[in-house]
């Protein structure tokens, strides 16, 4: 029986992370500590064996993919399918901001995030999406190991799905990690969640450091 292997990697932190801004499908790059997670992992994934490597094509996630490229000698194949939620008019603020900036549209937001932010999308339109993409990456590399760089809220959306949660109901569970690694595995019809937002290859660096 054969397995195949989808490994997600979170990109490497920004600004807005640390701000604690929705980034959405704002193009926003990595900053200092992003770029070094990327390498960190880079040398993690070294061991991994991948055969190919694609990318969401929003800077933070392509920078790190290009970054891991190039380490495991693969070139990366970007694709808008893998980006993250688009969050609307909410994008580019924080909790606070947008509550005091949009009030009612908020608080609707804050009462059931599975809902589409205005002029953004749902968590369905998002699942519907990214497990699209997912499912032709499993066609195209039966029996493969493949690695995706992609954003928290997309990747969620895959491994909710693989656990039969409901996209109107928030996991409880954290991809806040940057570079954070998660493995979904295929044999036969059977999808299995094996690792989920593993950053040991920072905690480790950094003790090192």
């Amino acid at each position: 029986m054969t397995t195949t292997t989808v490994l997600f990697i979170r990109h490497g932190q920004t600004d807005w992370n640390v701000a604690r801004r929705w980034q959405g499908q704002v193009d926003i790059p990595l900053n200092a500590t992003g770029r070094w997670q990327a390498q960190v992992v880079a040398r993690r994934l070294q061991r991994w064996r991948l055969s190919a490597l694609y990318s969401s094509d929003l800077c933070r996630a392509a920078d790190t993919a290009t970054i891991i490229g190039a380490a495991i000698e693969l070139p990366v194949h970007t694709a808008a399918a893998w980006r993250e939620r688009h969050g609307g008019i909410f994008q580019g603020y924080t909790n606070a901001e947008r509550q005091k900036r949009f009030p009612e549209e908020a608080a609707r937001f804050a009462a059931n995030d599975a809902l589409a932010p205005p002029e953004g999308e749902s968590a369905a339109e998002l699942r519907a999406r990214a497990w699209d993409a997912f499912e032709s990456l499993l066609l195209r590399h039966n029996g493969e190991t493949i690695g995706v760089v992609s954003h928290g809220g997309t990747i969620m959306a895959v491994v909710s799905h693989v656990l039969g949660l409901p996209a109107t109901v928030r996991p409880r569970l954290s991809l806040r990690g940057n570079t954070g690694l998660t493995v979904v595995e295929q044999r036969s019809t059977r999808l299995t969640l094996t690792l989920l937002n593993d950053i040991a290859h920072l905690e480790g660096a950094a003790s090192a450091a």
